[in-house]
């Protein structure tokens, strides 16, 4: 009895020795991880919340992120959950009327560009960014321009436009006319967003899936896009769809600071014929493309995105405001 006893005990300390190793290694692995981010809310202009999140360290150089229509800041989960965060300082928050952020549901609330660049500009004093890049995703280049307009390129090191042109120059179709079907499903998007049905907004919202991605993203980031898709409201959809987007007058000052473009090869809002047309009025801006990516590619082909976008960063940030 005592030896089957023994044999147990040793049975149980062999098992216990085990569990202890794996969570040794769980914790191990777990603390070399990206830290976790803050969350926080800023007054943005007229009152307005807008939900924040920063990662990363104080010190290291800024990036602030501005998301695309219908969707949010977790949209740049692929950066702020990445290495990037063990040495760059970034900042992404829901823009009115999206995600977490306050959804006024008056139409003047989105009407004016200053608003917009008043967000901005109050969401990089809250965090104290010194001077930093500015990332604008598809509609989020909109908004940055609406900053560049108000307050000038002086107190951000760069900018990046991803998927986008920002409205620096008249929209360009590519060389052979624009997709009909594409076209098709714009309609019908419009169409089912000016719905207050949640049954429209969902269907809507899975045509919108359809858009963002030409290769593969995780399921986890297309779940959250399908989620921020659901929290942008019906009364808010119209006014945001009237946004200026008209920029071609601030065109010049795209040759007084580092710009980029960063966009997929298969998304159709940078066509080459409008990358062509770009060049012509702002020689200075480069532009680099994701082979088989659509407008997405910073979740799309995650890894070197981040690359391209430190590599960057790190030659043009200045913690230095003029």
């Amino acid at each position: 009895m005592e030896a089957v006893t023994g044999a147990i005990d040793m049975k149980l300390i062999t098992v216990l020795r085990t569990v202890g190793a794996a969570l040794a290694l769980a914790i191990a692995q777990y603390s070399v991880a990206p830290a976790l981010a803050e969350t926080l809310y800023v007054e943005g202009e007229g009152g307005v919340p807008l939900a924040v999140t920063i990662a990363g360290p104080e010190d290291g150089p800024e990036i602030l992120f501005v998301h695309g229509l219908g969707m949010g800041s977790a949209s740049f989960s692929p950066q702020l959950e990445s290495s990037l965060s063990d040495r760059f300082r970034m900042v992404a928050f829901d823009l009115r009327g999206h995600g977490m952020s306050g959804k006024p549901w008056q139409a003047e609330a989105y009407a004016d560009p200053a608003i917009w660049a008043a967000d901005l500009a109050k969401v990089i004093h809250a965090t104290k960014l010194k001077k930093p890049v500015i990332v604008g995703w598809s509609y989020g280049s909109l908004v940055a321009a609406d900053y560049l307009r108000e307050y000038g390129q002086e107190n951000i090191s760069g900018l990046v436009m991803v998927g986008a042109l920002g409205g620096f120059i008249p929209f360009t179709p590519p060389a052979e006319g624009p997709d009909p079907e594409l076209l098709e499903q714009l309609m019908q998007l419009q169409e089912l967003r000016k719905s207050t049905s949640f049954e429209d907004q969902r269907a809507a919202v899975e045509i919108f899936l359809t858009m963002l991605t030409e290769g593969e993203a995780t399921s986890e980031w297309i779940d959250e896009a399908r989620m921020l898709g659901m929290m942008v409201p019906a009364y808010a959809q119209a006014a945001l769809r009237k946004h200026p987007s008209d920029n071609s007058d601030l065109a010049p000052l795209l040759g007084k600071m580092p710009t980029l473009i960063l966009h997929g090869s298969e998304d159709p809002s940078v066509s080459p014929a409008a990358l062509e047309a770009f060049s012509a009025v702002a020689p200075t801006v480069k532009s680099h493309a994701f082979e088989g990516a659509g407008h997405s590619p910073f979740a799309e082909q995650a890894s070197i995105f981040n690359d391209e976008l430190a590599r960057f960063v790190i030659a043009n940030w200045s913690d230095n405001p003029e």
